[in-house]
C-alpha cells in the first residue's frame, strides 16, 4: 500500500533535512579542529567544538541577549554596533538562558527545528504546484542549497524561513488570519523580515471572493504591528526608532532604494577588483560567492517569471523584492544568504532535475562540495 502523500513528503523532507545537516555540522565540526575559531572569535557561551557554527554575527545576538541593546548610540552607523540586530533571535536566546540553558545551543536546536519545519511545508507547498518528482527534487534543493548552512548557525534565516513558508501555506489554503499572525515574527527576525508579509497580502489580493480588503488587513496587520512595536521599544528606550536601519551604515549598506546609487556602484567595482585578484582571501572569495549566488538567483528568477506568469505571481514578485531589497542597500555582501529567504526560487530547480534524473547526483555532489567550502570560508568570513 502507498503511503499517503503528505506522510511521502514529510518523509522526503525529514531525509533532506537530516542529511544536508549532517554535512554542514560534521564539515563545521571538521574545519573547526583543522583551523580553528573564526577569525573574530566566539562568545564564551560557544562550545569550542561547534565554534565554526557560533560566529561571526552570532555574537551580536548573544550580546543582545545578555546586555541589551546599545545605550551609546552616539557613533551608531560609524561604527559596529549591535542596534543593527532584530531581537526575535537574541529574545529566544534570552529566554533560554533564563531558564538555565546554554542560550546558544539552545537557539542552534531552535534553528535546526525551525528549518525542518520548513521543509516540511514547503514539501506540500510544492506538492500542490509541481508534479511529485519535481516537488521532491525542490525540497531537496532547499535542503541542500549551499547557503543553507546558514539554518544550522545561530542566525535568522530558518526562524524567516519556516515564517514564510508556513504563512505562504495558510494563505493558499484561505487562512488568512492564521497566515498573518505566523507572518508576524519574521517581521522582528530581520530587516527584509516584513516581506513575508507582503506576500501573504499578495496571496490574499488575489484570492478569490468578497472582503479584499479584509483579507489583505488580516494577513498583513500583524507584522506591521509587531514591527511598529519593536520600532516603538527603541523610540523609547534610545531616543530613535531609525538606529536598527541607520546601523546598517556601518556594514556599508545605505537606506533602501538609495543605497543602490550612493555605494553599489563601489561595492561592484570592489567585487570586480577582488574577483580579478583571487588571492582567496576574505574579499575575494566573498565577492565569488555573493556575485555568483546572485547571478544564480537572477537566472532562477527568471525562470519562475516565465513559469509563472510574471510580477502577477506572488511568488514571483515576493522573490524579486527578497533579492532586490538588500541589493538596493548599495551591497552584494551576504546576498547568498539573504536569498535563500526566495523559497520559491527552489521550484524551477525542482522542474529542471526531474527532467534530468541522470543528472541529480552530479548536482547534489556539485551543492555539497560547494557547501563545504562556504563553511571554510566562515573561518575568514561572514556568511
Amino acid at each position: 500500500m502507498a503511503a499517503p502523500a503528505g506522510l511521502g513528503q514529510t518523509r522526503v523532507a525529514l531525509a533532506a533535512w537530516a542529511t544536508s545537516r549532517v554535512v554542514v555540522v560534521a564539515a563545521a565540526v571538521v574545519v573547526g579542529l583543522v583551523f580553528g575559531i573564526p577569525e573574530r572569535g566566539v562568545d564564551p557561551d560557544v562550545p569550542q567544538i561547534l565554534a565554526v557554527l557560533g560566529g561571526w554575527d552570532t555574537t551580536w545576538y548573544l550580546d543582545v541577549a545578555g546586555n541589551g541593546y546599545e545605550t551609546n548610540t552616539a557613533l551608531v552607523g560609524e561604527v559596529f554596533t549591535n542596534a543593527a540586530f532584530f531581537p526575535l533571535l537574541p529574545g529566544l536566546m534570552w529566554l533560554a538562558a533564563a531558564i538555565g540553558l546554554n542560550p546558544f545551543l539552545a537557539s542552534l536546536v531552535i534553528v535546526h527545528l525551525a528549518f525542518l519545519g520548513a521543509l516540511v511545508v514547503f514539501g506540500s507547498l510544492s506538492q500542490a504546484r509541481l508534479d511529485p518528482t519535481a516537488a521532491r527534487h525542490a525540497v531537496w534543493t532547499l535542503a541542500l542549497a549551499p547557503p543553507a548552512l546558514v539554518a544550522s548557525l545561530a542566525y535568522t534565516e530558518a526562524l524567516v524561513l519556516v515564517c514564510g513558508v508556513g504563512a505562504a501555506w495558510l494563505a493558499t489554503r484561505s487562512r488568512f488570519v492564521l497566515a498573518g499572525l505566523v507572518a508576524a515574527p519574521a517581521a522582528v527576525a530581520r530587516p527584509p523580515g516584513i516581506l513575508v508579509a507582503v506576500l501573504v497580502g499578495l496571496i490574499a489580493w488575489q484570492a478569490v471572493g468578497p472582503g479584499r480588503l479584509g483579507r489583505v488587513g488580516t494577513a498583513v496587520v500583524p507584522s506591521v504591528a509587531a514591527l511598529a512595536g519593536y520600532l516603538g521599544a527603541m523610540q523609547r528606550s534610545r531616543g530613535s526608532w531609525t538606529l536598527p536601519f541607520d546601523a546598517q551604515a556601518a556594514w556599508e549598506r545605505g537606506p533602501v532604494g538609495v543605497g543602490v546609487f550612493t555605494t553599489l556602484p563601489g561595492h561592484v567595482a570592489d567585487a570586480f577588483g577582488n574577483l580579478v585578484s583571487l588571492d582567496l582571501g576574505a574579499g575575494a572569495t566573498s565577492a565569488l560567492r555573493d556575485v555568483g549566488f546572485t547571478v544564480l538567483y537572477a537566472t532562477l528568477l527568471a525562470a519562475l517569471w516565465r513559469s509563472e506568469g510574471g510580477l502577477r505571481s506572488p511568488w514571483v514578485a515576493y522573490s524579486a523584492l527578497v533579492l532586490a531589497v538588500p541589493l538596493s542597500t548599495g551591497s552584494f555582501d551576504s546576498m547568498a544568504r539573504f536569498g535563500l529567504m526566495a523559497f520559491p526560487l527552489a521550484w524551477p530547480v525542482g522542474r529542471f532535475l526531474a527532467a534530468r534524473p541522470q543528472q541529480v547526483r552530479g548536482y547534489a555532489a556539485v551543492a555539497i562540495t560547494v557547501t563545504v567550502l562556504m563553511i571554510a570560508q566562515l573561518i575568514i568570513r561572514a556568511p
